[in-house]
């Protein structure tokens, strides 16, 4: 157990004491924040010759001020200094970087045609440290210059993977696949998608194929659906199904969440129309913004949100390798829910950074082996790219993934675990 005193009702006061604990439950030690200084071994308070170094005016700048740009704080790389000396504030950096701080700042050139945070304009952008887990290095420096906590430097635990599906669309193979037939002249998948149709057997209605696919690389995934098929007023389709009339489909997928739509609805109406009760999100186009997000998640009956990851780069959006609880501004304190970071999709690496398909496996591998320890990352599979039409060969590459991490020993995590464990 370690002792911890932090100077009361300074600016700096409640942050230090969130990102303490943050790190506490990285690094997998019990801390305790004592009314007073005997017995500490950590102490911060610049009057106090022991106290840990304080970055005084960044707490200041951040949350009193309101400045959130990244380029304010981090003009010298990709740590936070101290005023005046050439050192890393390692601290302030996790707290910064974990909370995702840099999309606070309102500039309109921030967000792209459908109010998503654009990568182009994030810090993990200018300093190329997407695939990186700064905030892991930050803990790791940290504990590595401060005595009590040096033998945790080296503590390490085996990476394990957070699987998921999003299903925005089931009845789309009709369409998209027959048009890719059409180009390629190939009669007999459009007549054998006229057959599917008329036998009520969409090609993308695929789930027993992928639990059966995961099933057999001992991986248990977790299905987000859409609620409503309501067009978002910013033409973002929502569903194209009915989810009231798969209860089949719902059982055999068995871990099921809500994929939150782009229409005008609150989570309460959203939730109401599923015909399952569940305490999981992840925003449908990853369409949200921070902090509302997290504002507008507290206020639900939610305990797990799987959103923040950018649509057009895998990697670490908050630069950070572990489910969180953000901070809250108001409170000073975590909120209720748990956010999981989302760092591998499919649709990033082939819709935006276009990858070819034959390198697709091999670049998420390689991330993988880059984090081998000490992280839960986030993998998503979209059920389109299981198919053998338009999303041909995707099958096979997630399936060679699959592989890979049975092969490497990395097990795969459910929400349930992640919430007893954050």
């Amino acid at each position: 157990m370690i002792r911890v005193f932090v100077k009361k009702d300074e600016v700096y006061s409640k942050p230090i004491e969130y990102i303490l604990s943050v790190l506490s439950k990285n690094k997998s030690f019990t801390i305790t924040f004592a009314e007073d200084k005997n017995g500490c071994q950590l102490i911060f308070d610049p009057a106090d010759p022991a106290s840990v170094p304080i970055n005084t005016s960044f707490y200041e700048s951040l949350l009193t001020k309101g400045i959130y740009n990244y380029r304010e704080y981090f003009s010298e790389g990709t740590f936070i200094l101290f005023p005046g000396r050439n050192e890393p504030d390692y601290l302030a950096t996790a707290f910064y970087m974990i909370n995702a701080f840099q999309e606070y700042d309102a500039d309109p050139g921030n967000f792209d045609e459908f109010g998503r945070f654009r990568f182009e304009r994030s810090y993990q952008h200018e300093f190329d440290c997407i695939e990186t887990n700064i905030v892991r290095e930050c803990f790791d420096q940290f504990c590595k210059r401060t005595p009590a906590l040096s033998a945790l430097v080296s503590k390490e635990v085996k990476t394990r993977v957070f699987v998921s599906h999003d299903i925005d669309t089931i009845y789309g193979s009709f369409l998209q696949d027959g048009l890719w037939a059409l180009k390629r002249g190939r009669i007999d998948v459009i007549l054998k998608l006229i057959f599917n149709e008329l036998l009520m057997s969409p090609g993308w209605k695929n789930m027993d194929k992928i639990v059966k696919m995961d099933s057999a690389y001992d991986v248990k995934s977790t299905f987000f659906w859409i609620a409503t098929k309501k067009v978002a007023s910013n033409k973002v389709k929502n569903a194209d199904y009915s989810i009231q009339k798969l209860d089949k489909t719902l059982r055999l997928t068995g871990i099921n969440g809500l994929h939150k739509s782009c229409a005008n609805l609150s989570f309460g109406e959203e939730l109401d129309l599923l015909p399952f009760r569940t305490g999981l999100n992840r925003y449908h186009f990853l369409k949200f913004n921070i902090p509302a997000i997290w504002k507008e998640l507290e206020t639900t009956s939610l305990k797990l949100d799987a959103s923040l990851g950018f649509a057009e780069r895998y990697g670490f959006r908050n630069s950070f390798g572990m489910p969180f609880r953000p901070y809250n501004l108001k409170t000073g304190t975590s909120y209720d829910f748990i956010e999981v970071p989302l760092n591998i999709m499919d649709g990033a690496l082939h819709r935006y950074m276009k990858i070819p398909l034959e390198q697709t496996s091999d670049h998420i591998i390689g991330f993988f082996e880059k984090n081998k320890t000490n992280c839960i990352l986030s993998f998503l599979w979209h059920n389109t790219y299981f198919t053998d039409y338009k999303y041909s060969g995707y099958c096979e590459a997630y399936k060679k993934v699959l592989v890979y991490l049975h092969e490497s020993g990395i097990q795969s995590i459910t929400p349930e675990e992640i919430i007893n464990q954050f």
